[in-house]
């Protein structure tokens, strides 16, 4: 009996091991997905108020809403891909990222640019400046978010 109480103990305590999923299987069933961490791959794309993740392979069209919202942690810019990151978007550079966190959907619309999904990123695993075609076909966004949380203007 104690060997069975020590197993569900040590079970509970447990970090959760993200689930590797695809951004676009992931908003085309995102109940299935609701709440989970994930480890996923994708472009984020910075504004003035917030960024959008989304993946290039599936892009946005009526009745297919592939807006994700991205929250970062208080510390991201504090990493060595936090900081690459955080360099790319004050140039106004799209980002190719591998990021862990949790996946929202079901609440109405998160933030400024009103986006149907969330995700709240733990871990940001690897940055690379995507190429400039990469966020075409995706609708501009006029936001960024900052570490503070508070509004930063892009520099000129």
């Amino acid at each position: 009996m104690l060997a069975i109480m020590l197993t569900v103990a040590a079970s509970a305590q447990t970090p959760q091991q993200p689930l590797r999923a695809n951004l676009c299987e992931v908003v085309a069933s995102p109940d299935g997905y609701n709440g989970k961490m994930l480890l996923v791959e994708g472009i984020l794309l910075p504004g003035k108020h917030s960024v959008l993740l989304h993946s290039p392979s599936c892009k946005p069209k009526e009745g297919f809403d592939v807006g994700i919202q991205a929250v970062f942690p208080s510390d991201w810019a504090s990493s060595p891909n936090g900081k690459q990151l955080h360099k790319l978007f004050n140039h106004r550079r799209n980002a190719n990222v591998k990021l862990i966190g949790t996946f929202e959907s079901g609440a109405g619309r998160y933030g400024p640019d009103v986006a149907r999904f969330r995700f709240t990123i733990t871990e940001i695993s690897s940055v690379k400046k995507a190429p400039p075609d990469e966020g075409r076909g995706f609708p501009a966004t006029d936001t960024l978010a900052y570490e503070s949380g508070h509004v930063d203007p892009p520099k000129p």
